[in-house]
């Protein structure tokens, strides 16, 4: 419970906050400090110290991987907001607005981070949901922040409705929305039962955009004022994994004559989320789209968890998605300091700036699964995971095809940083504070390339 309660209460400190502070760095270092509030918070739930004690059996429970997971948010969202700390006032003047709705969004993060039965899976992903449409329309000047706004609450609410559908359709078989019941269901499995389930599926692909229900994302990320699109695309994105996994590990996967329907519907979306995203991406002139297909691509890989929902599965999505939020978060963060968004605008940036190029360079890499990088041993270990079935070896191996794919529009970007001669001088101006903590998401994403255990033995220290 102290997860959601900090949480909302940052939110609503936010909301006040205006009225008192203008300067929007003030309003950063209190942001960073709320999330450090909610990491304590989280220590402290784990330790079995609640702030409002009381019996939620039946709507929340304290489940150590789902509170480390939410540590581990917390922790992207610090250095989201550190590194973008002077780019919040870019789609507005109302910043203070911006880290309430952000706010708000985390508290359906804790909510997916602690619910028990299905009525507060829908809550949480509509609390975390409501927020991001009025964050994807901040740009009120800008028609392709409008567009991105009205088709992400229509595709949402479309989602939502489905959601609805499909958890109403295990009710119905199961008579209950526990998810210790769903768990131990095991009478008669009805085809209304297993209809919830795909349909329940379905609406979660959705959130996560995978394909084919990933057909909003581009337009959305690429329309989102680019501050957003990189909390979105990084946290959020984590968050309903979170909450993908957490559901399918309720489902009765090795049941007979489930099992393999099951393997063969996720993997038809793997390998049609791969394709897509991977060749959409190698066709854009604009970074910023190119980045939004990637990460459509990155959704396919991060799916390989979803086959067999064990620890080491479950340890693997977490671990990746430490690894893409700090990749992504450098990225979105130089698409805001170049003079457009299209590959000319990193064209000579290693001359321009050679902290950020070497910083995009690290994240890119990364993202392409290049050795020695976070990125890389993320690949590893969540196709390794996939392979406890050894059915998935040729699904594997399709993913590394696609992995080597990706390396291809990567590089294009590395190339005219370094390599493309300009006539622009621009130079780019960092700040001591922004080049140290570019420096310090490269320095982790490489760490954590080399000794992974350093997340681990980290987070077990909430736990001590």
């Amino acid at each position: 419970m102290n997860i959601i309660l900090t949480s909302a209460l940052s939110g609503i400190i936010f909301m006040f906050s205006g009225f008192v502070l203008k300067d929007k760095k003030k309003q950063s270092i209190l942001a960073t400090l709320l999330f450090v509030v909610m990491i304590l918070s989280a220590f402290f739930q784990l330790n079995g110290q609640e702030i409002l004690a009381g019996k939620y059996e039946n709507m929340i429970v304290t489940d150590t991987y789902r509170v480390f997971f939410f540590i581990a948010l917390c922790l992207i969202g610090i250095y989201y907001v550190l590194v973008n700390r002077k780019g919040f006032s870019k789609p507005g003047p109302m910043v203070s607005d911006y880290f309430a709705l952000i706010f708000i969004s985390f508290t359906g993060i804790a909510v997916i981070a602690s619910f028990n039965n299905l009525i507060l899976l829908f809550l949480g992903i509509e609390i975390l949901s409501v927020p991001l449409y009025a964050l994807a329309g901040s740009a009120k000047n800008k028609n392709k922040s409008t567009e991105a706004a009205v088709k992400y609450f229509l595709m949402g609410a479309l989602s939502t409705a489905v959601m609805l559908m499909g958890i109403a359709l295990i009710y119905g078989a199961t008579g209950s929305f526990l998810l210790e019941n769903l768990t131990a269901y095991s009478y008669d499995f009805q085809s209304i039962y297993y209809l919830g389930w795909a349909i329940l599926i379905l609406s979660m692909a959705f959130k996560v955009s995978v394909a084919p229900m990933h057909f909003w994302a581009p337009d959305v990320y690429d329309g989102t004022p680019t501050v957003f699109s990189s909390y979105m695309i990084t946290i959020v994105k984590g968050a309903a994994f979170l909450a993908f996994i957490t559901v399918l590990g309720s489902f009765k996967i090795t049941a007979e004559y489930v099992g393999e329907n099951y393997r063969y519907l996720l993997s038809f979306m793997i390998i049609l989320t791969l394709i897509l995203g991977n060749f959409s991406a190698m066709k854009q002139r604009s970074v910023k789209r190119m980045l939004a297909y990637s990460s459509v691509a990155q959704a396919g890989f991060m799916m390989f968890a979803l086959f067999s929902i064990s620890e080491s599965s479950k340890n693997a999505l977490l671990f990746y998605t430490v690894s893409y939020g700090l990749s992504s978060i450098v990225l979105f963060y130089a698409l805001t300091r170049t003079m457009n968004q299209n590959h000319k605008g990193f064209t000579g940036l290693a001359k321009n700036s050679p902290v950020l190029a070497a910083a995009c360079s690290i994240a890119l890499f990364s993202l392409a699964g290049i050795p020695f990088t976070s990125g890389f041993l993320g690949k590893f270990f969540i196709l390794s995971s996939a392979m406890e079935d050894p059915n998935n070896l040729l699904l594997v191996i399709f993913a590394l095809v696609m992995a080597v794919v990706s390396i291809y529009y990567y590089i294009k970007v590395i190339r005219v940083m370094y390599f493309k001669k300009t006539k622009n001088r621009r130079k780019i101006k960092l700040s001591t504070t922004t080049k140290f903590l570019l420096i310090l998401g490269s320095a982790l994403n490489i760490l954590l390339g080399i000794y992974p255990d350093t997340l681990w033995n980290f987070l077990a220290l909430f736990s001590a």
